[in-house]
């Protein structure tokens, strides 16, 4: 009868090693259920049950197990079993209790090398777990080079002794710090080792949690397509764990809130939640929690958002540092916004302490930057020159948190804009176009194109106000080529609307050079509030009103400047050829203007000109009204042209003869025409 228990706790170890978690565990349980095993092989059955826990990410359960391992293998006398048993209990470090888990590595490796003979392949392995979830423990403490020396360490073990599940953990561990360390690149090259080498091992569980990670170093890339793939191909997975499943609802809900779309990002935080808390994932729940803050704040509702934070921070007093840091800023700059500034100082005294007692920098640049906002904020010249020279500090300081670096470039930006505003003194701009440029080449760094669009605008907005116009229409084209190609929607209809508007007002700004406005009265004129609130997260990007524009003119030209195809929307114009052959005189002058200063629209009279270059030929709408829908139909009619091979033949044989093409030839490309342009 015992040879053929010990039979199942074989079998179960091979199920196990094949990835079929579910069947092994149920082959222990239903061993388990017969009551007859010896104590010894209870203790065995319960330390395999670990094994199969910790792969699933059942962290509780880990957490449960080792409790009752120890207890046995402590009173069995067992050494070994106690080391694994501490191992299981140091799980706790996933389930937010980092201090405590780390407490049950180093009492592991206390045990571990108080043996005399270290030389197994069991003690090899454990140590390599231990040096796993030490690695973690750093990781989640803010420490990522000590994270990543520690995860080296344990890679290289795994790999001594050929422990492949061991070494896809150890490739996807390293990926994750590679990331949070700001090098996506390198974190997709472990990650995707990790996710072959998961894959080959049939470990359905780890190939979810691979999918993730790579869509989350998708995500900071700033592809959020791919990003968005990769997550829910990991949803899809059968095997999938639940702290998987939370990570990745988490990470789809930031890529949400990065296009603009809050709704939806609140809706996969809120998810993430819900199963932080069932599962009892401290980590998740604090990230979660901070994220739906920060959510609320944008949205104006300070109530909800105080008090998803002030959770968020509770939990993280023992938790995860960033976590902490960010939930202490984001309710600083509510506080501030309601006015509590008593409430704000009790808040700076717990960075400073905690910046004392950690005696980390990046508690130091938080409890930096919270004092700046305050004296920022209270209105007296010498409290203003405190706060710049603190956030000096900040700024020329090495960067740890990105989020930290950006937020303080804005608070000092914003603080010399209101200096600028009361001296009118242009040597203020010498301060603050650095600071800008800075802006943009820390958000290309951290490739997020939000913060970059944006950054792009409050130069066109700082180019404006030094009345360089010109420069300002380029920064805004750029500003939206950036947000149309990370499908940032939302902020790209904000910013052609901003454009649109640019255009319309060039009287206004032509004037102010005749008048000489005062700086101040630029300033206002320029109206910068808007996007200093969207990089302070202090406002969302409000959804513009798009009115379909009134189609006027499309033409077809040749590089050279010659007509090929030409099409009017409205009866009346067809009758005057000369507005035709006017624009086409004016041509050159406006396609010049457009393509050598890297713009995407003008103005022709009443009338917007965009153009787009296709191969030999130019692609011209003219059109009254928004150009943000109209600029889509030009992408989506020149597309529709490039697939249809006979129509792209019929004009480049036009081309080729000089001939005009008429529309009554090509019954196709009017139905094209009616169909984007008119239907």
């Amino acid at each position: 009868m015992l040879d053929s228990r010990l039979e199942k706790l074989n079998y179960a170890i091979k199920l196990m090693l094949e990835g079929k978690y579910r069947d092994a565990l149920e082959t222990i349980t239903s061993l388990e259920k017969k009551g007859t095993l010896k104590p010894e092989d209870q203790l065995s059955s319960l330390i395999l049950k670990g094994y199969i826990y910790s792969l699933r990410g059942q962290y509780e359960d880990i957490v449960k197990v080792g409790e009752l391992a120890y207890q046995m293998s402590q009173k069995l006398g067992k050494v070994s079993e106690s080391i694994s048993a501490l191992i299981f209990k140091s799980f706790v470090i996933f389930l937010g209790k980092i201090e405590e888990g780390l407490d049950f590595v180093l009492e592991a490796e206390k045990l571990l090398n108080s043996l005399t003979d270290k030389s197994s392949i069991l003690i090899s392995m454990q140590k390599g777990q231990l040096l796993h979830n030490k690695s973690w423990s750093y990781f989640y403490n803010g420490d990522l080079n000590k994270a990543l020396e520690i995860a080296l360490q344990a890679l290289l073990l795994s790999e001594k002794f050929g422990n492949k599940i061991s070494i896809a953990y150890n490739l996807m561990l390293i990926g994750y710090i590679y990331l949070s360390s700001g090098e996506p690149n390198e974190a997709l090259d472990y990650a995707m080792k990790s996710l072959t080498l998961q894959r080959e091992l049939n470990n359905e569980a780890g190939v979810a949690n691979c999918l993730s990670l790579v869509g989350d170093i998708y995500y900071n890339k700033g592809d959020f397509n791919k990003a968005l793939k990769f997550c829910e191909r990991g949803l899809s997975v059968k095997e999938i764990n639940n702290p998987t499943k939370t990570g990745t609802y988490r990470i789809l809900g930031t890529i949400y809130q990065e296009k603009g779309e809050l709704d939806r990002a609140l809706k996969f935080f809120k998810r993430a939640v819900k199963l932080a808390e069932e599962l009892n994932l401290g980590l998740e729940l604090e990230f979660n929690l901070m994220y739906i803050g920060g959510l609320y704040r944008r949205m104006g509702d300070y109530d909800q958002a105080i008090e998803y934070l002030e959770r968020s921070l509770v939990l993280s007093e023992n938790g995860f540092t960033l976590v902490m840091i960010l939930s202490l800023l984001r309710l600083i700059y509510i506080h501030l916004d309601k006015g509590s500034r008593e409430q704000v100082q009790l808040y700076i005294v717990r960075l400073k302490e905690l910046a004392d007692q950690k005696e980390s920098r990046i508690f130091t640049q938080a409890y930096l930057m919270a004092k700046a906002l305050l004296l920022k904020t209270s209105g007296r010249i010498r409290n203003h020159a405190e706060a710049e020279m603190l956030l000096k500090q900040i700024v020329e300081d090495e960067i740890i948190v990105p989020q930290i670096h950006i937020l303080s470039l804005i608070s000092l930006c914003d603080l010399f804009l209101e200096e600028l505003s009361m001296s009118n003194n242009p040597e203020v701009l010498e301060e603050i176009n650095p600071l800008i440029m800075r802006l943009v080449n820390v958000a290309e760094n951290q490739t997020s194109f939000s913060w970059l669009a944006e950054a792009k605008v409050l130069q066109a907005k700082m180019a404006l106000i030094q009345m360089n116009v010109e420069e300002a229409k380029q920064l805004l084209t750029e500003a939206q080529r950036i947000a149309d190609l990370n499908g940032l929607n939302l902020l790209a209809a904000k910013i052609s609307d901003e454009h649109d508007k640019l255009l319309d007002h060039l009287n206004i700004w032509n004037t102010i050079k005749k008048d000489d406005l005062t700086i101040a009265e630029r300033i206002k004129l320029a109206s910068f509030d808007g996007v200093i609130d969207r990089l302070q997260e202090k406002r969302v990007v409000e959804p513009t009103e798009l009115t379909p524009e009134v189609p006027v003119l499309l033409l077809i030209i040749t590089e050279g400047g010659s007509l090929l195809f030409s099409n009017t929307f409205s009866e009346e114009l067809k009758f005057e050829e000369d507005i035709i052959s006017g624009f086409l005189t004016a041509f050159n002058t406006f396609s010049s203007e457009l393509f050598s200063k890297g713009l995407d629209r003008a103005k022709f009279g009443e009338n917007t000109i965009i153009l787009q270059s296709t191969n030999s030929f130019l692609f011209c709408y003219l059109f009254k009204g928004q150009t943000y829908l109209a600029k889509q139909k030009l992408t989506k009619f020149t597309e529709r042209i490039q697939k249809k091979s006979s129509i792209w033949e019929t004009l480049e044989k036009c081309y080729k003869r000089n001939q005009l093409l008429e529309i009554k030839d090509s019954p196709y490309l009017e139905n094209i025409i009616t169909d984007i342009f008119i239907g």
